[in-house]
């Protein structure tokens, strides 16, 4: 992604919330070196790669994570969607987690001041959504947004809880009262915010949240007949209960739960957790097709991929907005968090972590391994697509459903283009939908419901007013962007983890 060959192809930047999630894939990346320093004394079974070389890499890495902290547009994101918010309180809280692990393994401590800095950009966007769980319409859960009519969807409320346990976890205190985004926010938008109340480490806040939330996302059945999630419910006018179900299935609906589930196992040591998500794992693997015997079965439309290949119904399509071309590299990292080895000693970095038993954590290598030839094949799929600047494109598996196709593009192949379900409305690549039943908008909020526009879209001064999906098709972004790149880094990163794991274990 930071190659200039790449950069002189594509001047595109990528919207907020996508841009908060690739800062955290570097901070992801960085931990997983780290790993690769603390198992290996600094050498990568199989690979040349050296502890000085790693390090050059976590530097670069490091660097680039911190100077966005001043380079994000967190007053645009400040007034979005409640998911929105949530994506931003994991950037930060995944740069705390590797700034833990780091010092822990070099018995250093970079700059405590960078440590209070993530941690309160944390807490400000923690704040937006910590009391908006309301039981006042469907029993509980979080609204998308505001401006709309009331739709609990899935993605708000699994940040809720991956948000509220990453919080319980890791987030290190923050006694600064500031509750603006920016220091310039109040006179931007003449709004006056309550302070920030203080927020001690381990909170049990934050883990009442997350189990508070968890308890309420299953009791609302969120999975069709497949096992899959569907993207949320719609509240009937004059109703009370989540009474319209949206059958939407994406892929990044199936992966935030993953590492929510994982936190609530280390902070409760309940098996249930875990199992909850080898299930999840499970269906998700079959819906691509990849336990499929029969070639030709396996090559038609398994519910979420085919060829064992996770697919998004708008990859053959080709009319995927610049939200869904990130969503299979969000589903790829949230696996890997579930995956990383269960703790039996008692962690470097002192916490709430529990421990697990050698059977538990045996049971745990043995699912996560059972994945790794699938996870490596999607990472293949996805190499494979790569254009002329080594961007990997947002269809994994077009050239093994289009043979016409050798040169990397990617182009709409409408015979392998899937209906949606019925009862299906896709408002991410189709965000005309807000306008209409059962979605209306109370405001202007078109725009602020799908995502806000990119921070630098080449599309003029009026740019901010119209929603980026539409962006997407007036600047005539291609299929191979920094979003479908970023989506590729998320599944080798995780291909590289299971790989090493696995070799770890050989070793």
């Amino acid at each position: 992604m930071q190659a200039p060959p790449y950069w002189s192809g594509y001047n595109w930047t990528s919207i907020q919330w996508i841009s908060a999630f690739l800062n955290t894939e570097l901070s992801a990346t960085d931990r997983s070196l780290t790993e690769i320093l603390v198992e290996n004394d600094g050498s990568l079974p199989g690979s040349s790669f050296s502890a000085p070389t790693i390090d050059s890499e976590i530097s670069k890495h490091y660097t680039q994570i911190r100077s966005f902290l001043d380079g994000e547009d967190t007053e645009q994101i400040f007034g979005a969607a409640y998911d929105d918010a949530q994506w931003v309180v994991l950037e930060w809280i995944e740069a705390i987690k590797f700034m833990n692990e780091y010092d822990a393994y070099t018995n250093g401590s970079r700059s405590l001041d960078d440590v209070r800095k993530f941690a309160h950009r944390a807490h400000v966007f923690y704040n937006l959504v910590q009391n908006q769980f309301d039981t006042s319409t469907c029993g509980g859960g979080i609204t998308w947004n505001p401006a709309l009519e009331p739709y609990k969807n899935a993605i708000t409320n699994e940040l809720f809880m991956a948000s509220s346990i990453a919080m319980y976890l890791y987030f290190p205190g923050d006694y600064n009262t500031d509750p603006y985004p920016t220091a310039n926010y109040s006179s931007d938008t003449n709004t006056t915010l309550p302070s920030l109340p203080f927020m001690q480490p381990h909170d049990p806040l934050f883990l009442d949240n997350a189990i508070k939330e968890y308890d309420w996302f299953k009791s609302q059945n969120f999975t069709n007949e497949q096992g899959l999630i569907v993207d949320g419910f719609h509240v009937s006018k004059g109703q009370t209960a989540c009474d319209e179900r949206n059958e939407m299935v994406y892929s990044y609906n199936q992966g935030v739960i993953l590492s929510g589930l994982r936190g609530l196992w280390e902070a409760t040591a309940d098996p249930s957790y875990l199992a909850d998500g080898y299930d999840l794992i499970a269906t998700v693997i079959d819906a691509t097709g990849w336990n499929t015997q029969d070639a030709s079965k396996a090559s038609e439309w398994a519910g979420l991929g085919r060829n064992g290949i996770m697919e998004d119904y708008c990859d053959a399509a080709a009319n995927c907005s610049q939200d869904a071309q990130i969503f299979k590299g969000i589903y790829f990292h949230h696996l890997d968090i579930f995956c990383e080895p269960l703790p039996t000693e008692t962690p470097l970095v002192q916490g709430v972590t529990v421990l697990a038993d050698g059977d538990m954590a045996a049971t745990h290598s043995e699912h996560c391994e059972s994945y790794a030839a699938w996870v490596t094949h999607n990472a293949e799929a996805a190499i494979s697509n790569r254009d002329q600047y080594n961007v990997i494109g947002g269809w994994w598996g077009e050239k093994q459903n289009n043979k016409n196709n050798d040169d990397g593009s990617q182009s709409a192949t409408l015979d392998m283009a899937v209906p949606l379900s019925p009862g299906s409305w896709d408002v991410v690549n189709d965000p005309s939908i807000l306008d209409h039943e059962p979605w209306t908008c109370e405001r202007s909020c078109r725009q602020e419901a799908v995502g806000g526009p990119s921070s630098d879209n080449g599309s003029g001064s009026d740019a901010t007013s119209i929603p980026h999906t539409e962006l997407q098709k007036r600047d005539g972004r291609p299929s191979h962007t920094v979003d479908t790149q970023g989506s590729g880094v998320g599944v080798l990163r995780a291909a590289s983890d299971f790989t090493r794991r696995m070799l770890e274990k050989t070793v």
